[in-house]
């Protein structure tokens, strides 16, 4: 036996030198692009059809009705999210919608005006009124509902009865619950959003009643009320000496980085802000006593002659009062003289608006020990910076230390990727080449068996009588043929691994 493995490999060896190196590289070429395209074609045909959704986040009655419908119609269909999400077949999910919405499906269970078309006519003026309160309620979930991230809603209205007695009357409210998505916060522009929404869309509802709360029990609405004024200005107040703060930090770090390097600084500013809105009125009035003159009135008689009193024209309104002797020679004269001055006055109105600077203090640390110089150019250069103001009573602090980095050096070192010996891109090259050599081997003996399989039997081998007559290069062929079928029966497996040792001793 020992003898015939010999053999066979002796031949299969010379056989495959025989091919050359150009043959070898075509088969291989070959082999390796069927097997790509066999990968490829045994991957699509194994793809399960695939899956859209077509409805989510589904209330049970509705993702219950949606089954029954699909069913109906012989439409396949998944389930996920606890029921609540619905998958069928991808070219089916736009006719499927349709089809549905028709039918009125989904309603997340929600019941909007569609319900209060074709009332009894037998309905009291009460139940009219619960069905548009509750219709009303509906649309408005509906649409609280669509705002990102808000998951679903409640929206409970309470509106009064109408009276003729104005002291009776009460105004209407609304509170709003809100199952936010995981992780998702509602600002304060979104809630009151969400106020205004429903106190416009009721009658006679203001916005600062109505109440929004979530589902963990947080009160959103709660300082966003026009009665809470104060904690408005607060915020307000807040806002801007936060903002005037950052501002002034970012405007220092901006000036410090260049000169002490990215990292090494650290600026903090506090400011106090005047926030009152100040209203100044000055009057000031001329020093010249007399003023500037205003209106003259000048009034001037004359009278001279015997016998005449002194009278006014009959009938006339100008009566004089004086009289004079009506006998003799006589004489009057008269003047009168009124000059009215005005004050002069000057008035100034200013209004200083809130938000001005009261005074600031600085502190800024620095990543490495600092001796009096340094920290004298820094105060300097801060103080420019910032228009620091001794009458302000501004305050100024510059300390120099070296900085814990510790804690950064070891995230940067945890993020940092560790070095690779050997790229990986190679392994990936390595593994497809041994995958492609290995296809081809296997090609390459299914191919010979199917020939050999093909191949007529040689004919058998003469009697004794006629063995001289044949060469001994032809009789040992015929004996590595025959070791070779004999092994390929019996042991298929061998035969593969030795032929593969065979290509790769070759090869090297």
């Amino acid at each position: 036996m020992g003898t015939s493995v010999a053999q066979l490999t002796k031949g299969i060896r010379d056989t495959w030198s025989k091919l050359g190196k150009t043959p070898r590289l075509v088969i291989i070429a070959s082999v390796a692009t069927v097997f790509v395209v066999c990968v490829v074609a045994l991957a699509i045909s194994t793809r399960g059809q695939r899956y859209e959704i077509l409805w989510s986040n589904l209330d049970l009655q509705d993702a219950g009705a949606i089954v029954s419908e699909l069913e109906r119609q012989g439409i396949p269909y998944e389930l996920a999210d606890g029921g609540r999400t619905v998958k069928i077949p991808g070219e089916e999910v736009h006719r499927t919608r349709l089809s549905l919405a028709s039918q009125g499906l989904p309603s997340s269970g929600i019941v909007g005006f569609e319900s209060i078309q074709g009332n009894s006519i037998w309905a009291t003026d009460f139940e009219r009124r619960v069905q548009y309160t509750r219709a009303l309620s509906g649309e408005l979930v509906r649409t609280v509902k669509s705002i990102s991230g808000v998951r679903d809603a409640r929206v409970h209205i309470v509106i009064p009865e109408n009276t003729v007695f104005a002291t009776l009357k009460t105004p209407a409210t609304a509170a709003v619950l809100l199952d936010l998505v995981p992780g998702k916060e509602l600002g304060e522009p979104t809630v009151r959003g969400i106020m205004n929404l429903v106190a416009r869309s009721v009658e006679g509802l203001s916005p600062d009643d109505v109440t929004v709360m979530d589902t963990s029990g947080r009160l959103l609405s709660q300082d966003l009320r026009s009665d809470s004024l104060g904690s408005q200005v607060s915020a307000t107040a807040f806002e801007m000496t936060s903002r005037v703060e950052r501002e002034l930090e970012s405007r220092l770090l901006a000036t410090l980085t260049p000169v002490l390097g990215p990292g090494n600084v650290v600026c903090q500013v506090r400011a106090t802000l005047n926030l009152d809105q100040v209203r100044i009125v000055d009057d000031q009035y001329a020093s010249d006593p007399q003023g500037v003159l205003r209106s003259t009135q000048q009034v001037t008689e004359s009278y001279q002659g015997t016998g005449t009193p002194v009278g006014g024209v009959a009938g006339g309104l100008d009566v004089p009062t004086y009289a004079t002797a009506g006998q003799g020679e006589s004489q009057y004269q008269r003047t009168e003289t009124i000059t009215n001055y005005e004050v002069s006055r000057t008035t100034t109105e200013t209004i200083v608006t809130p938000g001005s600077i009261k005074n600031l203090s600085v502190a800024v640390m620095v990543n490495r020990e600092l001796d009096d110089d340094e920290k004298s150019l820094i105060t300097e250069g801060v103080t420019a910076a910032l228009g620091l103001d001794p009458l302000r009573q501004d305050k100024i602090s510059v300390i120099g230390m070296p900085f814990d980095t510790s804690l950064v050096d070891v995230v940067r070192g945890g993020m940092t990727p560790p070095e690779e010996t050997f790229p990986r891109v190679y392994i990936y090259a390595i593994a497809v080449a041994a995958a492609l050599i290995l296809g081809t081997i296997i090609l390459l003996l299914m191919r010979r068996r199917r020939a050999q399989a093909v191949e007529p039997l040689p004919e058998p081998l003469p009697l004794v009588e006629e063995a001289p007559t044949l060469s001994p290069d032809l009789l040992s062929r015929q004996k590595i043929r025959e070791d070779i079928e004999r092994m390929a029966r019996v042991n298929p497996a061998g035969m593969a691994a030795l032929l593969k040792t065979w290509l790769l001793e070759d090869e090297y």
